[in-house]
């Protein structure tokens, strides 16, 4: 699969900070979330506008934070007790990909079911 963007374009124009080993882990989840999120406009043309390769860049970092925030919320010894951090799901992903497409380009029908 040929990415939307590259590294390059992520830490020079985005300004992202994901190692490239991380980048190349998560930006093909998030490009397939982004061609989800708009019935496949965001790979209708190639190559991919700015504000797509943007979207694709914000969607790669959220999906890579939410990888770091979950698990383990708290830990208790005495009594022992664990609290799970719940995963945010799609709405922080369509969020983050919103910032940067314009609104005919997302399908906004599923974003209130997570």
């Amino acid at each position: 699969m040929t990415l939307l963007c590259d590294f390059p374009f992520y830490q020079e124009q985005f300004g992202g900070s994901l190692s490239e080993g991380d980048f190349g882990r998560f930006a093909p989840k998030a490009q397939a979330f982004l061609s989800f999120a708009t019935g496949g406009k965001s790979q209708a043309v190639l190559p991919a506008p700015e504000p797509v390769k943007l979207a694709m860049c914000a969607v790669t970092d959220e999906l890579a934070r939410q990888a770091r925030s979950e698990g383990i919320k708290s830990e208790k010894a005495g009594e022992y007790e664990v609290s799970y951090q719940e995963q945010e799901g799609r709405r922080n992903l369509y969020g983050a990909a919103a910032l940067y497409l314009e609104n005919d380009l997302l399908f906004r029908g599923w974003a209130i079911a997570d």
